[in-house]
């Protein structure tokens, strides 16, 4: 699976709550892609899951989920909503899809983390 934010900045804030700030590489790099919206499927909701979807304990439920979308590659993408900003969304790739072939990338560069988010 391939992970990707809509924001730059959410990826920046999914980075931070799962890895120890000054332990990122350097060379830590972003990318941004163009994915047709006709091979996106959304999820508006997890609040079946239980417990709440966006704590830890919903992530065994969550990682079945994902596990059984990238089994039967329905989409390219699944967009889901971010447990770090419930109003905005992560998209997940599954790299083995038909349709992968159709993204287009369109940059890669070096991120460059502001030294003050280290306070």
């Amino acid at each position: 699976m391939i992970y990707f934010s809509n924001h730059l900045s959410l990826c920046l804030l999914e980075i931070l709550v799962h890895v120890d700030f000054g332990q990122l590489p350097l060379d830590y790099s972003y990318m941004e892609v163009d994915i047709p919206d006709s091979s996106i499927k959304t999820v508006q909701s997890l609040e079946f899951i239980k417990p709440t979807w966006h704590t830890e304990e919903a992530g065994v439920q969550l990682q079945m989920i994902g596990s059984t979308w990238l089994k039967k590659r329905e989409s390219l993408a699944l967009e889901v909503p971010s447990a770090v900003l419930r109003k905005e969304y992560n998209v997940l790739i599954n790299p083995l899809h038909k349709d992968f072939k159709k993204l287009k990338f369109i940059e890669i560069e070096k991120m460059d983390f502001d030294p003050r988010l280290l306070r």
